[in-house]
């Protein structure tokens, strides 16, 4: 799978990288330019894309619909960086259905990056009917209908009111998104299911998640610092899914601390044994 990515700082000359990918409906640089710009000293931040997603090319036919897929095309992503940067650090950093991306990354691609950060999700995300049935609904009458039900889970009252450019600016990439893609997305959720095998990631994993979040239960996320050895979970009280749009100046300060912490350089030896 070929995914669409961007550096947020072409110029930038940190020495570490960190690679970033939005919610099921988001536009990465609308759902994390808060954070990169907090960190842009600190690290060379990239921009992935879904499929069907802002800019990206639409899903490609020839790609099953699951979230191993979209691993091996962020493991892709990481790689083209690598040749571009060498043997720096590099960190992935997922919202949402990116977050469960990530778990695949630690489990399947652990030799690429040196830590993982897995925002509001979980190894299993919802029931896989519910899935399915939004698949349908969005080919049959679109991403529109999702809108209104959407920004409440995302988003708290205070900050809709609060900020209400800034939700609007975030909804209008969910308006935006292609239908089959959204779709095929929500067929890989309905296929996401890793919580017998969490206790096999033997990397640096961090979790974050929302206080008032209720895409994504508690217990869930605690099923995964439980299960995954020596991983660390942090909850942002105040904020619902949309963690890097409402408090990205918490979750860039936790990214950072993260990776100062676990950063290790890269050596081609890692990649071939």
């Amino acid at each position: 799978m070929e995914l669409t990515y961007d550096v947020y700082d072409p110029a930038g000359t940190a020495e570490r990288v960190l690679v970033v990918a939005p919610s099921l409906g988001g536009n990465a640089t609308h759902q994390w330019t808060p954070v990169a710009d907090a960190l842009a000293d600190e690290a060379r931040v990239v921009f992935v894309d879904l499929p069907g997603h802002a800019e990206a090319t639409l899903w490609d036919e020839a790609d099953e619909p699951t979230l191993q897929a979209l691993a091996g095309g962020v493991a892709d992503v990481i790689r083209r960086v690598r040749a571009d940067v060498g043997d720096l650090p590099i960190f992935f950093a997922g919202l949402s259905i990116s977050g469960a991306i990530g778990l695949h990354l630690a489990l399947e691609h652990p030799e690429d990056l040196s830590g993982v950060a897995v925002l509001c999700s979980s190894a299993k995300v919802g029931e896989p009917d519910r899935w399915l049935e939004r698949a349908a609904q969005v080919e049959s009458s679109g991403t529109q209908q999702l809108l209104e039900e959407t920004e409440k889970r995302w988003f708290t009252p205070n900050f809709r009111a609060q900020s209400r450019s800034t939700v609007d600016t975030i909804m209008e990439g969910l308006a935006a998104t292609d239908d089959h893609s959204y779709a095929q997305l929500c067929r890989a959720l309905a296929a996401h299911d890793m919580r017998g095998d969490l206790a096999d990631i033997r990397m640096p994993l961090m979790v974050i998640a929302g206080g008032r979040d209720s895409s994504t239960p508690i217990e869930n996320v605690e099923l995964v610092v439980e299960t995954v050895p020596e991983a660390e979970l942090h909850v942002l009280p105040e904020a619902s899914h949309q963690v890097t749009v409402a408090s990205p100046g918490d979750v860039a300060t936790l990214l950072l601390n993260f990776m100062q912490r676990t950063e290790t350089p890269f050596r081609k030896e890692q990649a071939d044994d």
